[in-house]
């Protein structure tokens, strides 16, 4: 049943990613469901590079969910939990796999060893269409957001992670209020910046004042 995909997705995010899960808590009820599928399907695609060593096998990986996105291997999708979920969570809310699959072909082109950038914007991007904002006014604060957030985790270029960050400070109070929850990650940046590490009790309370009071600005 749909339902039961929709509890293992959630129960997914919650043990592996507790910061999307919480940020996921802010949203309508009834859309909660449709941020874990979404959510899941970034630890499911996250996880590709630890199972799959080898580029060619991480490419058979990437290109089963690009298939999948692309409304291919329907029987196979309907007995994974995650794929379930999403497909039917796009599919409810009018969501466009797209940058979702552009994604992924960025994901395939970084196994083969090119240079890629390091950015989820994709994910910023379809959470806050899950929730009923307009892409259209979205992309910029995604791709910030996403440089931002990805190049944090990975301890990658903070210069650059920084000024990704500032520039979507500059915007978010622009933010359509149905995307806040959507973009609530993003507000962890300066704290990972400074201590990727931090415990979680510290990354809950930055996402909490983030709902309440809007994203934090980064103090070099």
């Amino acid at each position: 049943m749909i339902a039961d995909d929709y509890r293992y997705c959630e129960t997914l995010v919650r043990d592996a990613d507790k910061d999307r899960f919480l940020s996921a808590l802010f949203a309508p009820a009834e859309r909660r469901d449709a941020l874990f599928a979404l959510h899941a399907f970034q630890v499911e695609i996250s996880r590709i590079p630890r199972l799959a060593r080898e580029p060619f096998a991480r490419a058979i990986r990437l290109q089963w969910w690009r298939d999948t996105l692309n409304g291919e291997r329907v029987e196979e999708a309907a007995a994974n939990p995650v794929a379930s979920a999403l497909i039917d969570a796009l599919r409810l809310f009018h969501v466009s796999p797209a940058p979702l699959i552009q994604d992924i072909d960025r994901r395939h082109s970084a196994a083969f060893g090119e240079t890629v950038a390091v950015n989820d914007g994709a994910n910023f991007l379809v959470a806050a269409q899950l929730l009923g904002a307009d892409a259209s006014a979205l992309t910029e604060a995604a791709n910030h957001a996403g440089a931002a957030y990805a190049l944090a985790v990975e301890r990658s270029s903070p210069d650059i992670a920084g000024r990704s960050y500032d520039a979507f400070r500059a915007v978010a109070d622009e933010l359509p209020k149905a995307a806040k929850a959507a973009f609530l990650p993003a507000a962890l940046v300066p704290l990972f910046l400074r201590q990727l590490d931090a415990p979680q009790w510290r990354r809950q309370i930055v996402l909490l004042r983030a709902a309440w009071f809007g994203f934090p600005n980064f103090r070099r």
